[in-house]
């Protein structure tokens, strides 16, 4: 399956943010009018990873390891981009002829992302069922800020460029002239606020990480492949966002005297 994470640049537990910058930045550097036919390809991969990874029921299918453009029969390239999409890649915002789109500040808090991890069970715990205890890493809301990303005492500054729009206008030239567009404010990246005094415990993110230990109920019949969710038992998100998705992935050990195949089982002596 194809690596979106990659191709984009960016760690699997990144932001919306931080991969909409990151594809806005390669399509920059990489369309045709750029970087001319060689870029070509290269390319149609931001693009289609960007199609995934920029959509949330998108992203949670290929986080559990389905990629929904080979479900979809989607071919390379910008599919299910509208001009507003393209316009914003290009210019810095969505926009018309007449104006532009004017969609006030965006916000810091971001949905935690999915987590999966890996579990072992024997034959007999695949059958029966059996609650495991599993230890894994996960973002909590920070503690000292309990999530405002400020450091105590401290609260978001309305940015002066923009005033708390966060954004700001400018004129572009364009196949229909010269047109006005909207483009994040650069001072403050589109929040219409400044952190002028971050938590130090977080570095500004609202949220630390540690180890937890975890307990799972794995039903009866479960099988190498099954993955279990746990909703909302997953990261917490940036700036106190809503905790992602926990998903447990099962591994069935091999027994020394059965084997399984679907729901029978063979003497492994008999097996050839």
């Amino acid at each position: 399956m194809k690596d979106y994470y990659g191709v984009l640049g960016v760690q699997r537990n990144a932001t919306e943010s931080e991969i909409k910058k990151a594809y806005r930045k390669l399509a920059r550097e990489l369309h045709p009018d750029v970087a001319g036919a060689e870029g070509e390809e290269r390319f149609k991969e931001v693009a289609a990873a960007y199609e995934v990874l920029g959509n949330a029921d998108k992203r949670a299918q290929y986080d559990r390891g389905v990629d929904p453009r080979a479900a979809s029969g989607s071919a390379g390239g910008a599919q299910g981009f509208g001009f507003e999409d393209i316009f914003e890649t290009f210019f810095g915002g969505g926009a018309g002829p007449f104006g532009s789109a004017q969609r006030g500040p965006a916000s810091r808090t971001q949905r935690g992302g999915d987590t999966l991890v890996q579990t072992e069970v024997t034959l007999e715990e695949a059958v029966f069922g059996v609650t495991r205890e599993i230890q894994v890493d996960l973002a909590d809301v920070c503690g000292t800020c309990h999530g405002s990303c400020c450091a105590p005492g401290t609260s978001p500054t309305t940015c002066r460029q923009c005033n708390g729009s966060g954004s700001v206008q400018r004129v572009a030239r364009s196949l229909l002239g010269q047109v006005m567009t909207t483009a994040p404010c650069p001072t403050c990246g589109g929040y219409g606020s400044t952190i002028e005094s971050p938590c130090t415990d977080c570095a500004g993110q609202g949220r630390t990480h540690s180890r937890h230990t975890v307990s799972v109920d794995i039903p009866a019949g479960v099988e190498t492949g099954t993955r279990i969710r746990m909703s909302g038992v997953g990261d917490a998100g940036v700036a106190g966002g809503q905790k992602g998705d926990l998903y447990i992935e099962i591994r069935q050990r091999a027994h020394q005297a059965f084997e399984r195949r679907g729901t029978t089982f063979t003497a492994r002596s008999r097996c050839r």
